[in-house]
């Protein structure tokens, strides 16, 4: 089976943007692969909810909260329709942004590409992680931003059948003397 790793903006802008998520995430599922999310409000909530619809069991969400009782209500809904919830992910000795980070890098683990919703310098971030472990990255939205520290350039694609932009890895050459 296999993985997709979905995360965004903890604010999505538009309406519609809200339905091509739960379009795209419906489509994922239909596919027979698994759903990896983050925790937080946006994209991550709204992932889940589609998720939940859709099929509990094909879920798989990090949360950084230790115990389950400390998890957003979201999360814990989730919980109990079946999805399984790694507690802890992103550790407990980093201060908490970079707990986030690290529990967006343990749920891309694993995962054959990275999709985001109106991505922002958070997820971007996690982007530029996603492109060092090789895995090909998707925006939905508006043109976004540069992945900070990626040489690259977004470019039109698609996604299970829906326009989005793709993250092009440029390879620098060295210039020979």
């Amino acid at each position: 089976m296999s993985k997709v790793y979905f995360g965004g903006s903890r604010s999505l802008p538009y309406q519609n943007q809200n339905s091509a998520l739960h379009q795209v995430v419906s489509a994922v599922i239909e596919q027979g692969s698994s759903v990896h999310v983050g925790c937080q409000l946006g994209a991550d909530k709204e992932v889940l909810l589609s998720a939940m619809f859709r099929n509990p069991l094909s879920l798989m969400v990090f949360a950084v909260a230790p115990v389950i009782d400390q998890a957003p209500h979201h999360v814990l809904q989730i919980a109990y329709k079946g999805a399984h919830v790694v507690l802890g992910a992103g550790g407990s000795s980093a201060p908490i942004p970079a707990r986030y980070l690290l529990r967006s890098i343990a749920a891309f683990q694993g995962c054959e590409s990275a999709v985001f919703f109106s991505p922002g310098p958070g997820s971007l971030a996690v982007a530029r992680e996603c492109i060092k472990s090789g895995l090909p990255v998707f925006a939905f939205g508006e043109y976004p931003a540069p992945v900070p520290s990626s040489v690259g350039f977004w470019v039109e694609s698609s996604f299970v059948g829906f326009a989005c932009w793709q993250w092009q890895v440029t390879v620098m050459q060295a210039k020979l003397f």
